[in-house]
């Protein structure tokens, strides 16, 4: 073979294969839009979560809410996307249990991020350590059935600075 004809050849397997992949590329759409809708129509949602603070209101919508036992105590794990008073985007994660050992319960707001893992600033915090550096009883978590009630929320962003929760804040983990 000379090399015009390997050249031939190579410009031949690549129409071939370009013409394969534009074919396999305009069937796929229609594959990828009955994923993505289906995927939308399984997707859960769970009522929006508001937290009255004495800077303002935060919300976010719940993208996972589980509440199970584990130990002889009910644990929950909440997060989801949201707004904070001032219309930045706020990603709130909230880890915890409702007594013995594990009663501990760690309620974050990243500020400034939508989405999970991120970190924002500041981050408020709330769990025993928080309430402690301000002398103030940790909060307290009860669940009945898939239902999260958090009282005396406190928040710091950096062991100084206070955000206090107005009233309990409530979550609906239910179906």
């Amino acid at each position: 073979m000379t090399v015009s004809t390997i050249g031939s050849a190579i410009v031949a397997v690549l129409i071939v294969i370009g013409g394969g992949c534009a074919a396999d590329t305009g069937s796929a759409v229609p594959a990828k839009a009955t994923a993505e809708a289906r995927r939308q129509a399984a997707a859960v949602t769970f009522p929006r979560v508001v937290i009255h603070t004495d800077a303002g209101e935060f919300s976010f919508q719940p993208a996972a809410c589980s509440v199970g036992e584990e130990d002889g105590a009910q644990v929950f794990t909440i997060h989801g996307p949201g707004k904070g008073p001032d219309g930045k985007p706020v990603y709130v994660d909230i880890d915890g249990a409702d007594q013995g050992p594990m009663g501990d319960t760690d309620m974050r707001i990243h500020v400034g991020v939508d989405a999970q893992f991120k970190h924002g600033d500041p981050a408020w915090i709330s769990n025993s350590a928080v309430s402690h550096g301000f002398d103030v009883p940790a909060s307290v978590a009860s669940v009945e059935g898939d239902v999260v009630v958090l009282s005396g929320v406190v928040f710091s962003a950096d062991g100084d600075s206070r955000l206090d929760v107005e009233g309990p804040v409530r979550i609906d983990c239910s179906r």
